[in-house]
């Protein structure tokens, strides 16, 4: 038997939540002195103390948590509820980035509505998983890369709905090959494995990026303004044999007039 400080010690609570979890009855001391009324608690409860703080952390209410203790809740299964709140967590960050990276170009576009040149920002890509598919384009003219893309997303979406996937941000990125004019194009969403899908993984780096508005067909303009930032800064070698990531900021329904893509050049 241990006191209740020790106990909070032993468990990483507070005395104030063990003895709120005794008046609610979610757990109840081991011994109670009927005359000090002090608790006292065995130490082979701390795997139920463990189990209520996990529960509580994926978010069930205090009387779901004494249901569910009550029931008994092997560790087998806590460890599927953690993995599922592990993918919920891990699906509001991906959301949160992509809205932070769309209020982010709104800004670049704001501040570069008066002047003459596109605003070309230099930065550190994050790395990042995709559920993807891959195909090879016969060059890298928009009608052959623009062909491959679409044909691309539109399996990949058409995949990622058969399995209700999340579908937060939309990445693609181009690989010229070596020696060949081909271009290898990788389509999809950042997102963990999905069935039927490769999973492939990006790696951080870095990058020149601007954005561009409006229709992919017209996004010829900002691959020209990245390369002539590119041949002014000294990164000539680079356009060889270039490596471009679109993320697809604001891409919903077929109206492309209002679509954000912010067009990256790896430079490393």
């Amino acid at each position: 038997m241990v006191n209740i400080g020790e106990f909070a010690r032993l468990g990483g609570v507070s005395t104030r939540m063990l003895r709120h979890y005794d008046a609610i009855g979610v757990l109840k001391p081991a011994h109670v002195d009927p005359h000090s009324n002090r608790r006292s608690y065995d130490v082979a409860q701390l795997p139920t103390l463990n189990r209520l703080i996990a529960l509580k952390g994926l978010g069930f209410s205090l009387d779901e948590i004494g249901q569910l203790l009550g029931e008994g809740v092997d560790p087998a299964e806590m460890k599927g509820m953690l993995r599922l709140r592990q993918a919920e967590f891990e699906r509001r960050v991906r959301h949160d980035r992509h809205v932070l990276d769309r209020v982010t170009a709104r800004l670049r576009l704001i501040e570069q509505e008066n002047r003459m040149n596109a605003q070309i920002e230099t930065k550190q890509a994050d790395a990042v998983t995709i559920a993807a598919l891959t195909a090879t384009a016969q060059d890298a003219s928009p009608q052959s890369t623009g062909h491959v893309l679409r044909t691309l997303f539109e399996q990949v979406i058409e995949r990622m709905e058969a399995v209700n996937a999340d579908r937060t941000t939309p990445i693609a990125r181009y690989v010229s090959v070596a020696g060949s004019p081909h271009v290898e194009i990788i389509a999809g969403y950042a997102v963990d494995a999905v069935p039927g899908l490769e999973t492939q993984s990006l790696p951080a780096v870095e990058v020149a990026s601007t954005i561009h508005e409006g229709p992919v067909a017209g996004i010829a303009t900002a691959y020209q303004d990245l390369a002539h930032w590119a041949e002014a800064n000294g990164h000539h070698p680079l356009l060889e044999s270039p490596r471009w990531r679109h993320h697809f900021l604001e891409a919903n329904g077929n109206d492309e007039s209002h679509w954000i893509i912010e067009l990256q050049l790896e430079l490393t």
